[in-house]
């Protein structure tokens, strides 16, 4: 399906509000639901799955070392998976309910049973649950570095089905000593989450029910060894654009795709500076023209757009290989291509951050 890049505005995920809030602790409930979600204005609504019914789930902001409490309920109505669901998998044989869940905070420091084990899944209302489901209400401690993890579906055998379908979201921890360095903040600390999908004619997602020319053994769905859609979203929206001042951004960036990698670099020319990985800031900020990213991997930037003149367009642009990095390059006009910043004036004409 051919859609045309570049004319929705980038969504920014919602900042997801604790139910209750304690000296020590903060208490979350995260909804797991089936919806529609629009991913492109040229295509209808696509029936996913997600977190408090966004794609991607809501940004879950702590501070360090208050703990974090989540019950993550499963409210999915579908009896069976969105996606071809290949019975001969481990967990996943005839009898074993399609719509399964559970949440692992990816990068996050907890104890095993708050891990999201990925056979301690559970179904609609905990109806049925896995071996090793203990508990509903999930503990996270946050007495690690500041940075950004994301959560996502870890079900066993359908952990790549479901974050597709839609179950992934930002979870970020907060410091003084990040505070105190004056980094770019509130509207101007953008999280992006790049994942990429393929849709079906009538909007639905696509995703391979087997390899090509499967060998006459093989049962009629089956695991593939990767599969990379070719269009590429961000934040919910097939290569959106997102307006930017004559200042300094902070870019809070998850690749959250299955198999693609991105390496990925400004069409202007200009560095990138990275001031923070996976476990948190960097010793140091790095200059960069270019920075690859394999799935599940974050990156923390700042991008300067101070000296773009007013007007100026900018695209972020993929030049990886998929398999990474000895397949086919990636076409310019579909998974080359992110997103794209567009220049408008500072109003205030001030930047005081560093």
């Amino acid at each position: 399906m051919s859609l045309t890049p570049l004319v929705d505005p980038l969504p920014i995920p919602k900042v997801l509000k604790p139910v209750e809030i304690c000296k020590d602790s903060v208490y979350y409930e995260v909804r797991m639901k089936d919806f529609f979600h629009q991913f492109h204005s040229e295509l209808p609504p696509t029936k996913v799955w997600g977190y408090e019914g966004q794609i991607p789930g809501p940004v879950i902001e702590n501070e360090q070392g208050i703990c974090t409490y989540v019950q993550w309920i499963n409210e999915i109505s579908d009896e069976k998976h969105l996606l071809p669901y290949d019975h001969t998998l481990h967990a996943c044989h005839e009898g074993m309910p399609e719509v399964r869940t559970v949440v692992h905070l990816h990068g996050a420091e907890v104890e095993p049973d708050s891990d999201g084990h990925p056979d301690a899944w559970y179904t609609r209302d905990y109806e049925i649950c896995g071996p090793s489901f203990t508990r509903k209400i999930y503990k996270y401690p946050n007495k690690q570095r500041a940075a950004m993890l994301w959560y996502h579906d870890h079900a066993l055998g359908i952990t790549r089905l479901n974050v597709y379908a839609g179950l992934a979201g930002i979870y970020i921890i907060r410091s003084k000593e990040e505070r105190a360095l004056n980094l770019p903040s509130g509207i101007y600390e953008i999280p992006l989450v790049i994942q990429d999908k393929t849709f079906n004619e009538d909007g639905s997602l696509f995703y391979p029910k087997n390899v090509d020319n499967p060998p006459p053994t093989y049962p009629e769905v089956s695991i593939t060894p990767g599969f990379a859609g070719d269009t590429i979203i961000v934040n919910g929206k097939a290569w959106p654009y997102f307006e930017v001042e004559q200042r300094k951004y902070r870019f809070r960036i998850l690749n959250g795709s299955n198999e693609r990698f991105y390496r990925i670099s400004l069409s202007s020319g200009q560095d990138f500076i990275q001031i923070g990985t996976d476990g948190g800031l960097l010793e140091k900020p790095v200059r960069l023209k270019e920075i690859t990213i394999a799935p599940s991997q974050r990156v923390d930037l700042i991008i300067d757009f101070t000296d773009q003149p007013v007007g100026t367009n900018i695209v972020l642009t993929n030049t990886a290989r998929t398999p990474f990095d000895f397949g086919a390059p990636p076409d310019p006009n579909t998974d080359g291509l992110t997103m794209q910043f567009r220049v408008k004036e500072n109003p205030s004409g001030k930047d005081t951050s560093t």
